[in-house]
C-alpha cells in the first residue's frame, strides 16, 4: 500500500513538474545586425537554442540570458567586430509571455592592416592560381572576415588537389589580431611541391580495341594533372555508349616520378537494344516509332541501328552503320539506306535512299559532308515522275546555350549546300542553298524572346522536273504557323501548289513562364516559299500554351491565317528541344 501511494505522489509531482515547465513561452528577439551576423547569433546564442527544451524554467532562462552578451559578442568576432555593445531586456508581458531583445551596435570594424599570401614559383605561373588570387574575396583594408579566411585556405588546397599539387602544405596560416591598434594581420605561405603529372592510363576491358578507347584520351602522358580532363575523359566514355558504367579514376602517385597513373573500369552494355514510341504532332498526326540498335558490332567499335516511323501522313524506315573516325567522341563515317514515303496536301513523294557522311566537328562546329544517291517517284500538281539523282552537299551548325532542351539564352545556327549534276548520273541539274537561325533572348526573370528565320534558295533551268523533295514548300508547325503542313508555295493555274524555288519564313515570340513548369506565349509569323523576291509572303499569328514536360518542352498554339480570307483558326501541337 506504502509503494503504491509513493508512485502516485510521484506520477502527481511529475505531472505537476510538467505543467510548470510548459507554462514558459519564449521569443528571442535580435535587431540591429546584418542577415549573415545574425544566423551565427542565433547558432550561438544558448537561450535561442533552448528556449523550446522542455526543461526550461524561469530560473534557467534568467542564467542563459544573463551570458547572452558574451555569446553575442564572440558570434560577431569571426565577422570582424570586436567592440560590439548589446543592450539585452528580458521581460514577461503576461504569466507564461516573455521576451528576450537584443539590440546589437556591432561597433567599429576592424580592418585588414596587412595580407600577406605567398605560394611556390610553379603555382604562380599556373593561370588557375593567377585567376584565384586575383579573386580573392579578403584583401588588404577590408573588414575581417575568418569565414572568407577559411574559404580562401579551403580554395588554394581544392585548386590544388584539382591541378595536381598532391604535396602542397601550408608553411603557414595566422590571423594576428591587435585589440590596442585594432587591426588585423593575415599571413598564409602555401607550399605547392612539384605538380604531378598523368602517368599511364590502365584500361579494364576486354570488348573494344584499346587503340580506339586511348583516342577518347583528352591528355597526353606526361602532361600536367587536371582533374577537369579526367572528368573530360569520363564524360567521353560515357557518351560513347559503348559502356554501362564508366569508372575513371587515379591511382596512388608515384613520388619518385611525379606521375600520376590513371585506372578505367568499364562494365560493356547489352548487345541489343529496342525502343517504342507512340506520339502526335499537328504537321504528322498520330505516330510511331520503333527502333533497334546494335551499340558495339566488332572491337572497331562500329554501330548499327534501323528505324521504323509510321505517322498519318507516311512511313520511314531506314538503316545506319556507324565507324568512329579521327577523334571517335565527335567524328564517325555513316552509311545509311532508307525509304521515306510522305503525302501531305500538295505532294505525294517515296524516296529511296543510300548515302555515305563523314560527320565530324570543328571546334565548336558541326560538319557533314555527305552524298545521297536517291530515286524518287512523286507527284506534285501535274507535275509527276521518276527522279534519279546524285547529290553530294556540306551542312555546317552551330549552338551557343548552357541547355539545349530548355534554353534561356542561346543561339542556334545552320548552313547547308547541295546540288546535282547529269554529268554524275543525275537526270537533273541543280544548285540549292539553305540556311537557318534561331534565338533566345531572357526578358527579366520570367520572360523570353525567342526569333527564329530560315532562307533557302535553288538555281536551275528545269525546275518543274525536280521532285518534291529538292522543292520549298511552307506552312506548318515549324513554319508559318495558321496553316497546314508544307500547304503554302507557288500555285499552277488549277490553283495546286507547286512548291518553289526560293524560301523565306521568319518568326518572333514572346513566351511568360507563369510558375513551375507553365507558361504561355504570344507570336507571329511570316513567310512563303515563293518564285520570285517580290512574291506575297503570308502571316499568321496566335496564342499558346507551353509545359516544361519530362521529355520536353511540349507547346500547344492556336494560331490564325491573317492573310487568307476568313482568318481561319488551326491547332498546331509540338514537342521538341528549344534549339
Amino acid at each position: 500500500m506504502r509503494k503504491m501511494q509513493l508512485l502516485l505522489l510521484t506520477l502527481m509531482a511529475c505531472l505537476f513538474s510538467s505543467t510548470l515547465l510548459a507554462s514558459i513561452n519564449l521569443n528571442v528577439e535580435i535587431s540591429g545586425i546584418d542577415k549573415e551576423m545574425k544566423e551565427n547569433v542565433h547558432l550561438l546564442l544558448s537561450i535561442e537554442q533552448q528556449k523550446d527544451h522542455a526543461l526550461m524554467s524561469e530560473g534557467r532562462m534568467r542564467r542563459l540570458h544573463k551570458k547572452s552578451a558574451q555569446e553575442i559578442a564572440s558570434a560577431l568576432k569571426p565577422f570582424g567586430y570586436y567592440r560590439s555593445e548589446i543592450d539585452a531586456k528580458l521581460t514577461q508581458s503576461s504569466p507564461g509571455q516573455w521576451q528576450a531583445s537584443y539590440n546589437i551596435n556591432p561597433g567599429p570594424p576592424l580592418l585588414i592592416a596587412k595580407f600577406e599570401l605567398t605560394i611556390s614559383q610553379e603555382m604562380q605561373e599556373d593561370p588557375e592560381f593567377q585567376l584565384l588570387i586575383k579573386n580573392l574575396k579578403l584583401r588588404k583594408g577590408d573588414v575581417l572576415n575568418q569565414v572568407k579566411y577559411e574559404n580562401i585556405k579551403a580554395d588554394l588546397a581544392r585548386l590544388a588537389t584539382e591541378r595536381g599539387y598532391f604535396s602542397a602544405r601550408f608553411i603557414e596560416h595566422r590571423v594576428e589580431i591587435d585589440l590596442d591598434a585594432y587591426e588585423a594581420r593575415i599571413y598564409l605561405h602555401y607550399e605547392g611541391g612539384p605538380r604531378y603529372r598523368f602517368g599511364e592510363v590502365h584500361l579494364s576491358q576486354d570488348v573494344l580495341d584499346p587503340d580506339l578507347l586511348r583516342r577518347y584520351i583528352p591528355f597526353q602522358i606526361g602532361a600536367p594533372y587536371t582533374l577537369n580532363e579526367l572528368i573530360d575523359f569520363q564524360q567521353g566514355l560515357n557518351d560513347s555508349d559503348y559502356f554501362r558504367t564508366v569508372e575513371v579514376s587515379p591511382g596512388q602517385p608515384d613520388s619518385e616520378n611525379d606521375t600520376i597513373p590513371i585506372t578505367v573500369a568499364l562494365t560493356p552494355r547489352n548487345h541489343h537494344r529496342f525502343s517504342f514510341g507512340l506520339g502526335y504532332g499537328t504537321d504528322t498526326g498520330a505516330r510511331a516509332k520503333f527502333g533497334w540498335e546494335i551499340p558495339r558490332l566488332n572491337r572497331r567499335g562500329h554501330r548499327f541501328n534501323t528505324e521504323l516511323k509510321v505517322s498519318q501522313i507516311g512511313y520511314s524506315i531506314s538503316a545506319h552503320y556507324r565507324v568512329p573516325v579521327l577523334n571517335p567522341r565527335t567524328d564517325q563515317m555513316v552509311y545509311s539506306a532508307g525509304e521515306v514515303n510522305k503525302k501531305t496536301e500538295s505532294s505525294d513523294s517515296t524516296v529511296r535512299t543510300i548515302s555515305a557522311s563523314l560527320n565530324r566537328s570543328h571546334g565548336s562546329w558541326r560538319e557533314s559532308v555527305f552524298v545521297n544517291f536517291q530515286q524518287e517517284q512523286y507527284i506534285v500538281a501535274d507535275d509527276r515522275g521518276i527522279s534519279t539523282l546524285l547529290i553530294p552537299g556540306v551542312n555546317w551548325s552551330r549552338t551557343w546555350a548552357s541547355n539545349f532542351i530548355y534554353t534561356i539564352d542561346g543561339l542556334r545556327f545552320d548552313i547547308g549546300f547541295r546540288g546535282a549534276n547529269t554529268i554524275l548520273i543525275s537526270d537533273n541539274n541543280f544548285f540549292q542553298a539553305q540556311g537557318g537561325v534561331k534565338g533566345i533572348n531572357p526578358l527579366g526573370r520570367r520572360n523570353r524572346l525567342i526569333a527564329r528565320g530560315r532562307l533557302g534558295g535553288t538555281w536551275t533551268d528545269t525546275f518543274h522536273e525536280l521532285p518534291s523533295s529538292v522543292r520549298f514548300f511552307s506552312g506548318g508547325t515549324q513554319s508559318v504557323r495558321g496553316y497546314a503542313y508544307q500547304s503554302l508555295g507557288p500555285v499552277d493555274a488549277s490553283g495546286n501548289v507547286v512548291g518553289g524555288r526560293y524560301l523565306m519564313v521568319g518568326s518572333i515570340e514572346y513566351e511568360h513562364n507563369l510558375g513551375g513548369k507553365w507558361g504561355i506565349a504570344l507570336f507571329i509569323d511570316g513567310g512563303n516559299a515563293i518564285d520570285n523576291i517580290a512574291d506575297k509572303l503570308e502571316q499568321g499569328a496566335g496564342f499558346g500554351v507551353r509545359w516544361k514536360s519530362p521529355i520536353g518542352p511540349v507547346r500547344f498554339d492556336l494560331a490564325t491565317a491573317i492573310t487568307v480570307d476568313g482568318r481561319p483558326w488551326r491547332l498546331h501541337i509540338n514537342i521538341g528541344p528549344d534549339l
